[in-house]
């Protein structure tokens, strides 16, 4: 099959009638040219041309040779403008896996200022896709390539990814006026035993993850530090704002 750039020179000179206005055409010399038609007529066994000193004219063969070529660079043309579309596209979607508390209190804000910098800078904003999800299925799509970016809320993040922290914030203790710890200033880790659960989200869920192991129940201080919110994902992404 000869190459594509080899048609190209056979229909120029269709056009032009003439190898040294097709070499001006495609900005080559005229032996450049003469050297690959008759390259495309060696690989083909079938003469093209007809050169005289009026110009080139297509021999019968030459047109026929010439109309296929003409629907095979179009074709060619169709497939090359598809796999750009799909690239550009692929570079506009950002697909975002965020645990509860983030897609709902944090990312919206988030979105805003990335359309926001993306206008300051006479650029597109991307295509997000987002999916809500608790962290541990955040840190799953992230490894398997289905999210580009995730955010998770916890103390740390599997090595497999990329992480990065980007904020965090404080959980408190809130118990019933008649409760025991209510006079407190401070409950201690190892006074639990009022509570029956280790954790107080569902599986999945960092706020479960976070509870210290070493509690019977769910006990901590009053202003208990909690795990930061982290971003993981590739390399290639960083997070909204930073």
């Amino acid at each position: 099959m000869p190459e594509l750039a080899a048609f190209e020179v056979l229909l120029s000179v269709a056009r032009t009638g003439s190898l040294n206005a097709t070499a001006g055409e495609l900005g080559v010399t005229q032996q450049a040219v003469s050297a690959r038609i008759s390259a495309l007529e060696a690989q083909t066994g079938v003469r093209l041309l007809v050169r005289s000193a009026r110009g080139s004219t297509l021999t019968p063969a030459g047109v026929v040779v010439a109309q296929w070529a003409d629907r095979l660079l179009g074709v060619a043309a169709e497939v090359e403008a598809g796999i750009a579309a799909l690239r550009a596209d692929a570079r506009r979607r950002l697909r975002i896996s965020a645990s509860l508390t983030v897609a709902e209190q944090l990312l919206p804000g988030w979105l805003v200022s990335l359309r926001f910098i993306a206008r300051a800078a006479d650029t597109e904003p991307p295509d997000v896709v987002l999916t809500a999800t608790n962290s541990d299925t955040v840190i799953e799509q992230v490894q398997a390539g289905a999210a580009d970016l995730g955010f998770v809320e916890g103390p740390r993040v599997p090595r497999t990814v990329r992480g990065r922290v980007v904020g965090d914030d404080r959980l408190a203790l809130v118990v019933r006026p008649d409760h025991p710890w209510a006079r407190r200033g401070r409950a201690k880790l190892g006074r639990c035993r009022h509570c029956s659960r280790r954790g107080c989200g569902p599986r999945g869920s960092s706020t479960t993850g976070a509870t210290p192991a070493r509690c019977s129940g769910w006990a901590p201080p009053w202003r208990w530090r909690c795990g930061s919110w982290c971003c993981s994902g590739s390399s290639r992404r960083r997070s909204p704002g930073g």
